[in-house]
């Protein structure tokens, strides 16, 4: 049974959760709770079945509404005994008014007891539940990765023993969350309301992009790695006098910046793996037959998003017959730099050439 797809009404058609919300045992308790755990997404439409089956199989809102029906189902069997003679005779129009009036009193006291119950909404302790300020907390405690939808359409794959908080609603000027563990974000675009995650200290500002934060409380670092686009990264301060975004860094493709949350220092680097951003059709150009230095350096930013800096005039002379389509990011810096009998370093997420030239 595909459950994952089902809505509030398809649950409470469903007679195995029937079962559960009406007479729970150890073997559906269980799968239930199971299930949740595994799809805490479908939280609300859980909740709203279950509302709905027990407002109209369990009739008993208060003590005092509990001991009226049998009052009101007594009445109604004393009238409709006292009638039953007339019924032989007479057409069904009398008995008919009789149940509508009986049926409209059990769907009030049904409705009064729904409304009771909604003030008291289903707890499920570390999967999902709705916390003070219309906020929603999503926990991820299986061993795969949760996919969460936004408010604003934005993708989040939290990742297993995080969890993330979010608004219900976004609010006009911003889009904030807040983050314990790992996730990979795809935001949604808009210039007019930044996209903020706060994680352990470190807020990363976004307006549109897909990037990773790792920022679990038994770590000393929060990273932020970016795939795409453009993030800002600074530490969360309390100060009215400066703009805590000031000192923060600012990271493309492939680079990441590393939160030392003791010191409250980042620092920005390149990524262990950096990706390609050009499509494979376009990586002929890593074919060079006697090409200048800077134009081989030029096809490396252009493809990694990464900026390498190099002395133009000490390299003007320089030219490389190679190869280097099936080589990754740091295999290609190797063979260039013995080529051009020079090396490299890493620093502030950029790639430094030192040469004498040729």
């Amino acid at each position: 049974m595909d459950y994952y797809q089902y809505t509030a009404e398809d649950f409470a058609a469903d007679d195995y959760f029937k079962e559960w919300v009406c007479c729970p045992t150890a073997e559906n308790d269980a799968f239930w709770q199971g299930f949740l755990r595994d799809c805490p997404e479908r939280y609300y439409q859980i909740e709203e079945a279950r509302r709905l089956i027990e407002g109209l199989n369990q009739i008993c809102p208060t003590p005092e509404a509990s001991q009226s029906v049998p009052v009101i189902w007594a009445r109604i069997e004393n009238t409709l005994h006292e009638q039953s003679t007339e019924r032989m005779h007479r057409p069904q129009r009398w008995y008919i008014p009789i149940l509508s009036i009986a049926a409209t009193l059990v769907v009030l006291i049904a409705a009064g007891w729904l409304y009771w119950r909604r003030s008291t909404p289903l707890e499920i302790p570390g999967v999902l539940a709705a916390a003070p300020a219309e906020w929603v907390e999503a926990v991820n405690g299986a061993d795969k990765t949760m996919l969460l939808q936004l408010p604003d359409g934005s993708i989040v794959k939290l990742e297993k023993n995080s969890r993330l908080k979010y608004p219900v609603e976004f609010d006009d000027s911003k889009r904030e969350v807040h983050l314990e563990g790992g996730a990979f974000f795809e935001v949604q675009k808009n210039p007019k309301r930044p996209f903020l995650v706060f994680s352990n200290g470190l807020v990363t500002r976004v307006l549109g992009t897909s990037f990773h934060v790792k920022a679990y409380q038994k770590d000393p670092n929060v990273t932020v790695a970016v795939k795409s686009g453009r993030v800002s990264v600074y530490a969360e301060r309390n100060d009215a006098q400066q703009d805590p975004e000031v000192k923060g860094v600012v990271l493309t493709p492939n680079q990441k910046a590393v939160f030392h949350r003791s010191e409250s220092t980042i620092s920005k680097v390149l990524v262990e793996a950096p990706l390609l951003l050009l499509p494979p059709v376009e990586m002929a150009r890593f074919v060079f037959e006697a090409a200048p230095a800077t134009e081989v350096f030029a096809a490396l930013e252009k493809s990694y998003g990464i900026k390498v800096v190099f002395d133009e005039e000490v390299l003007k002379d320089c030219t490389l017959t190679i190869n280097l389509t099936d080589e990754n990011l740091f295999q290609k810096l190797e063979v260039i730099c013995k080529v051009l009998d020079a090396r490299y370093k890493l620093i502030d997420g950029q790639v430094i050439i030192y040469s004498k030239g040729c």
